[in-house]
């Protein structure tokens, strides 16, 4: 073919509202494919969404298309590449990019919290004595360091060219989202009421972890795809 006409609609596209260029997939002769669609194609256009629970910098948009052509160059890996492996290498790439973030988010709640607890007082002794917060703060301390590894571990054989990669990028997304989701929460647990306030930053990083635990994949496909995974290996 010459061109190709698409129609159709995909929400929650990060950085929509600024990306020049756009990965799309259609169909094609009944078979998925990939093309890149630039911003500028005539029949495109993005709508911003706003009130976003959390990772508010995402830029999110909603993406239109009427009558958009895009020429025979714009088609990616060619007729009926677009699930493998084009969305299956980009997914797993998202993956693990969420994945790594869930360290930082989880890292950031635990400096917070070893900052917060090392000066705030309760009844005169500070909160980092009680053995309560201590355990909290072990827990936080143990689950950054194992989703930090499991994320190195995939990069490793994401490196080497590994097959394996692909279960272990499912591995750490569930792990770290879920870690990252759990150190939030306790870390607003531990700041009371001031961690509901926009005045320290822990509101915030509970805000993006759950956010972590629903996008490239909710926890419970994690899950699902990790057990199934397991079971073929067995």
């Amino acid at each position: 073919y010459k061109r190709q006409v698409l129609h159709g609609h995909k929400k929650w596209i990060t950085y929509g509202q600024i990306a020049d260029v756009f990965l799309l997939f259609a169909q094609l002769n009944g078979k998925v494919s990939a093309f890149l669609v630039e911003r500028d194609t005539p029949g495109l256009s993005m709508i911003p969404i706003a009130g976003m629970l959390g990772t508010r910098a995402s830029m999110l948009a909603e993406l239109h298309l009427q009558d958009c052509v895009i020429a025979k160059e714009n088609l990616v890996g060619g007729i009926g590449f677009g699930l493998a492996p084009i969305a299956t290498s980009a997914l797993d790439i998202g993956r693990f990019s969420v994945a790594c973030g869930c360290v930082g988010i989880a890292q950031a709640c635990l400096d917070a919290t070893l900052a917060f607890t090392s000066t705030r007082k309760q009844y005169g002794t500070l909160l980092k004595e009680h053995q309560l917060i201590q355990q909290m703060v072990t827990d936080m301390i143990t689950n950054v360091k194992a989703a930090r590894l499991l994320c190195h571990h995939a990069a490793y054989l994401k490196d080497k060219g590994d097959p394996a990669t692909l279960m272990e990028t499912f591995i750490a997304k569930y792990f770290a989202s879920t870690a990252a989701m759990k150190a939030a929460n306790d870390a607003v647990q531990i700041h009371g009421a001031l961690g509901c306030s926009s005045e320290y930053p822990v509101q915030r990083y509970l805000r993006d972890a759950k956010v972590m635990e629903i996008i490239e994949g909710s926890t419970q496909i994690q899950q699902i795809t990790i057990a199934n995974c397991g079971y073929q290996q067995a």
